[in-house]
């Protein structure tokens, strides 16, 4: 029901009507002052029904309502009984079909993922030639086998140590830059030209360049930085260029502090744009920095397990650290983009007392 059809039903002005809303949502109700509004309601002819219908959309719970309606005599307790019990039933319902869909997603997700299994291993029989492909099957046994070894646990610590370093140097190397260069023009004048360059420079000859300059161990943390650098400043710079100039000067008007204009204002419209790009770049971390330990074979790291496997042409095993890589990408990605949509959340508690 719209704040209009309330504030004709119950006879009141709609600025009135969305005040009491706004007050009602934020503090709840007292019965007596429901019972009031009730009894002036019906004093003007509104049926109990409707009565009941517009305290719950000002946002009075339903329990509440029935409870002071039978106070009020507009309800008997057999009525509102029957009510609760119809929610109640409705409530249950609802949770039924939520249920069922959430099933039926998910056997449709595991039907496609069992589908492509199945090609998959279909393939490898038809083939028929380890050193071409290996099947899921024998992709499991290779990683069961990796698994019980010794050093297992260390290389995985180890290349995602050095991928995660390279993608937080370049996380907040980038949010630094795009905030210094929105701040400052003059050094934006500057940055423009090596982050174009960034972007345009082949993958390869940064490999090539950093293995030089910086050794093999190394070679996958700069790498990773380099690569994701441009699209974090890139797309922090957009987000902070999208901010309302309205809500700036409306900010500047009421005397909100940096820390408060940055939390209202800022962050807001960042938000998207920063998690968009971690997206991305999250994944092009990963590649790029298995791409450098596969070349560099820095000790211990999964690139150089690969490389070792593709040298003595030991597919189920490149296979098996191929998942290794996949299951580690995922779980940094689901984990830092969680982080990340906590820190878009409304944080009032962080803004500090009014007045301060």
């Amino acid at each position: 029901m719209q704040i209009s059809a309330m504030a004709a039903l119950v006879g009141l002005p709609e600025e009135k009507v969305a005040q009491i809303a706004a007050m009602v949502r934020a503090n709840g109700m007292p019965d007596a002052q429901m019972a009031s509004m009730m009894a002036l309601a019906t004093k003007k002819g509104v049926s109990p029904e409707q009565v009941g219908e517009v305290m719950a959309h000002l946002g009075v719970e339903r329990a509440q309502v029935r409870r002071v309606m039978v106070q009020q005599g507009l309800m008997t307790a057999e009525g509102a009984a029957a009510e609760e019990a119809a929610e109640q039933e409705i409530a249950a319902a609802r949770a039924r079909d939520e249920r069922r869909d959430r099933v039926v997603s998910w056997l449709k997700k595991a039907g496609v993922i069992l589908f492509w299994l199945i090609v998959w291993e279909v393939a490898d029989h038809v083939i028929d030639n380890r050193l071409v492909l290996a099947g899921p099957i024998r992709t499991l046994q290779a990683l069961g086998e990796q698994v019980v070894k010794s050093g297992f646990w260390t290389i995985c610590a180890a290349s995602f140590v050095r991928i995660a370093a390279g993608f937080f140097l370049s996380f907040f190397c980038g949010l630094a830059l795009a905030v210094a260069s929105y701040r400052w023009r003059i050094l934006r004048a500057f940055v423009e030209p090596v982050v174009s360059l960034l972007r345009t420079i082949p993958v390869v000859s940064f490999m090539i360049m950093l293995l030089i300059w910086v050794g093999n161990q190394m070679l996958t943390v700069y790498l990773a930085f380099l690569i994701v650098l441009p699209l974090i400043y890139t797309n922090t710079l957009t987000g902070l260029e999208s901010v309302d100039r309205q809500m700036l000067e409306m900010a500047r008007v009421y005397g909100l502090s940096k820390w408060r204009t940055f939390m209202y204002v800022y962050r807001p419209a960042l938000m998207p744009f920063l998690t968009s790009s971690c997206k991305i770049s999250l994944g092009m971390s990963w590649k790029s920095g298995i791409m450098a330990e596969v070349l560099a074979t820095p000790k211990p790291s999964i690139g150089k397990e690969m490389s070792t496997a593709r040298t003595f042409l030991d597919t189920p095993d490149l296979f098996a650290w191929t998942v290794v890589v996949m299951l580690l990408s995922v779980a940094f990605e689901k984990a830092f983009l969680w982080l990340l949509r906590r820190m878009g959340r409304p944080m009032g508690w962080a803004l500090g007392k009014k007045g301060e």
